[in-house]
């Protein structure tokens, strides 16, 4: 196999999986076993297609008088990221054509080489006038953009759709006692450093983007309180209060979740259970976690894909849960007692319109801006990724 074409192959397979199949772009780059530098340029290709994905797709379907509906899947992909490389990397256009046709060979679908071949040379004639405008409202789907628009400022609008087309880089959350010497903190974020060398982590650290670490550092407990994370896995939060003194319990209804967070955070008292129906006693609790399923708007930098799998109808679907799964957290949790909720999204639905006209307020020492009742963080304003979180009070 030629230089270069084991990279875009697989880069291909894993955009096909990540649209057909339902996978995860964040968890399923982690699994190759490519060399290195092959890696990176996996994750380049990879990521660029799925954020320029709208985009690639108008184009390829301009110069090939096709519906991306109609093309084969594998044709599709090994375009799509071809085109991505033409019109965003930095490799000479015979040679991104040339390894495009050799990975289309490699495949099932080795007689659409020449109309691979046919469409990408018709790409690079045109590559200068493809990128006419670097708007990024133009990689969204309309009804997000118009969604955004109908609840922020358009230059706030504007900073989170370009933020979240970059990359997220890798924070870490430094366990109690740790040394943390050379490090950079996140800003205002206690316990969250960037994290740029490679490998694997030291002891004493935990892979976690600074907004969850915000959100751990959110719920106002005592040492020795009793908290419940109501939908824990993979246990990134609850093993946070742990630290900071706790006595936790983790509940989850996906059942190998929550056996793999126990067998990550054994200290952690584990439980299969479903949010809204969870098995505990009212009044149980002096404070409950809940970090609540969502649209996971707020992850695009590492999940590119999630744009596309959500819409107006299934986010209000969400919502209707989120509040009933907020009205069961309520209940658990003792007369005085309190409970945080967060969401890594940034839809006013699943946000201020979730805790509005209940006793909640904005978390102390933590940064973002007040929206509502709660505190929006994002890669926009915090360098983060976008997460609402609001405190609760049982009165």
């Amino acid at each position: 196999m030629k230089p270069g074409v084991a990279a875009r192959r697989e880069a291909a397979t894993a955009i096909g999986r990540i649209l057909r199949s339902g996978a995860f772009s964040n968890r399923l780059l982690e699994l190759s076993t490519l060399p290195p530098r092959d890696v990176d340029q996996l994750r380049f290709l990879t990521y660029t297609a799925l954020r320029h994905l709208k985009r690639i797709d108008e184009v390829i379907e301009r110069h090939s008088d096709k519906k991306m509906s109609t093309l084969d899947g594998e044709v599709a992909d090994v375009l799509r990221i071809a085109t991505a490389e033409l019109l965003f990397g930095r490799a000479p256009a015979h040679a991104v054509v040339d390894t495009a046709v050799e990975s289309i060979k490699a495949g099932k679908r080795g007689r659409a080489a020449g109309f691979v071949n046919g469409v990408l040379r018709s790409i690079v004639r045109r590559a200068g006038t493809e990128l006419d405008s670097d708007e990024p409202r133009m990689e969204y789907p309309d009804w997000l953009v118009e969604m955004l628009d109908g609840q922020w400022e358009r230059d706030e609008v504007t900073g989170f759709l370009t933020d979240s087309l970059g990359d997220a880089g890798r924070q870490v959350r430094a366990r109690p006692g740790t040394d943390v010497a050379g490090l950079t903190a996140v800003p205002g974020i206690r316990g969250a450093f960037d994290w740029t060398a490679p490998g694997e982590l030291p002891d004493g650290f935990v892979v976690q983007d600074a907004a969850s670490i915000a959100v751990g550092n959110a719920v106002p407990l005592q040492t020795g309180d009793l908290v419940l994370d109501m939908a824990a896995a993979p246990g990134g939060k609850a093993a946070h209060l742990l630290d900071r003194g706790a006595r936790v319990f983790a509940a989850d209804r996906n059942q190998r979740r929550a056996i793999s967070g126990h067998r990550r955070w054994p200290e952690v008292a584990w439980t299969v259970a479903d949010g809204v129906h969870p098995p505990f006693r009212s009044g149980s609790f002096d404070h409950v976690l809940l970090d609540a399923p969502c649209s996971g708007l707020g992850t695009m930098r590492r999940r590119p894909e999630v744009r596309f799998r959500t819409d107006p109808a299934r986010i209000a679907e969400m919502a209707d849960r989120q509040r009933a799964m907020l009205a069961r957290a309520l209940s658990l949790v003792a007369p005085g007692g309190t409970v945080t909720y967060s969401v890594c999204t940034v839809t006013a639905a699943e946000t201020v319109e979730v805790v509005a006209g209940l006793p909640a307020v904005p978390p102390v020492d933590t940064p973002g801006r007040q929206w509502g009742n709660g505190l929006l963080l994002g890669p926009h304003s915090t360098g983060t990724d976008g997460m609402f979180i609001s405190i609760v009070q049982r009165r």
